[in-house]
């Protein structure tokens, strides 16, 4: 793929699986980097360019001759119901201003072929409302009551679709699932992962039976059933970026999910993890989570997209890199 890529969050999560796959394509990529630069990645295919997101004059001219813009800087509000003002305000410019800038310096530029916006699966609220069917591109929007995130980046969906209707700018606007790395996976079976959302009277229950040492724990819903979610691996999900990117004539103006293969119950895994950290777990019940499954057809059967990571695998990973840091 002899083409040129604009890509901001390339330090990321996912960003950096981006960076290194469109790399080993063959890709130019233009890396626009405000304080973290990617680590580890050298190729004479690569440039840096030093610029702030809420500063279009200090990165335009570097969209300029770009083939693909791939937009994945963001912030985010760890799943809060309600900011301040002043945490809206910052969320508002990184989220909204930010990518606007992005769109503007993309539609100035005269040569993308292609926008492809980072959405997330808070555009429809997955974990926080219960679906009776499984999700797919078309449902109707409902971000999660008093999440200002959530919001922003709806709206910033519609921009991308607004900004070809009045401008001619093809985008992509790919919704990205619950996705870990390496080292994150195995936080989610801990209970500071999840103390915000335990039931009434969990916390005090756990801790005066676990008063010092460190336990994990496997997440129940408040009827006493295991915990579901559907994570991905960043790699899976960077993978879903550049397969828009190589496919970007079917990607065009169109809307994806990007997720784990399947969801997952935590009381399945529970004892693969306890056992290989070597620890003790406890249930806990959580309050106001909802069943959910996100489908992947529609990138399955447009873009060839396919997890490659099932739970078990990131599980082993994880623990491969826990041990290796202890």
């Amino acid at each position: 793929m002899n083409k040129t890529v604009f890509l901001t969050g390339g330090a990321g999560r996912i960003g950096k699986y981006v960076l290194r796959k469109l790399l080993d394509r063959g890709c130019r990529v233009k890396v626009l980097v405000h304080k973290t630069a990617p680590e580890g990645i050298a190729s004479d295919h690569l440039e840096i360019i030093q610029g702030d997101i809420l500063d279009r004059n200090t990165f335009s001219n570097a969209v300029q001759g770009c083939h693909f813009v791939c937009h994945l800087a963001a912030v985010f509000d760890l799943g809060s119901e309600v900011e301040t003002d002043s945490e809206n305000d910052y969320l508002f410019d990184h989220l909204i201003r930010g990518t606007y800038n992005v769109l503007e310096a993309a539609r100035q530029a005269g040569t993308v072929e292609l926008f492809a916006y980072a959405s997330s699966d808070a555009v429809f609220s997955a974990i926080y409302k219960q679906h009776d069917k499984p999700i797919t591109e078309e449902i109707e929007l409902t971000p999660r009551s008093g999440r200002f995130y959530a919001m922003a980046k709806a709206t910033m969906e519609n921009m991308c679709v607004n900004y070809y209707k009045t401008y001619g700018l093809p985008y992509t606007v790919i919704r990205v699932g619950w996705c870990l790395d390496d080292d994150e996976v195995l936080l989610s079976f801990r209970p500071a992962f999840w103390e915000s959302m335990f039931a009434p009277g969990e916390r005090e229950r756990l801790y005066a039976i676990r008063p010092k040492e460190e336990f994990l724990i496997a997440p129940l819903y408040e009827s006493g059933d295991s915990v579901e979610v559907q994570l991905a691996h960043a790699d899976d999900t960077a993978a879903g970026f550049v397969l828009a990117l190589e496919n970007h004539q079917q990607a065009a103006n169109q809307i994806f999910n990007i997720a784990g293969d399947a969801p997952f119950k935590f009381l399945d895994c529970i004892d693969k993890v306890a056992n290989g950290m070597g620890m003790p777990w406890e249930k806990v019940k959580l309050a106001g989570l909802g069943r959910y499954q996100i489908s992947n057809d529609k990138a399955r059967r447009l873009l060839g997209y396919e997890p490659q990571f099932n739970i078990n695998r990131m599980i082993d990973l994880s623990l491969a890199n826990d041990s290796g840091n202890r």
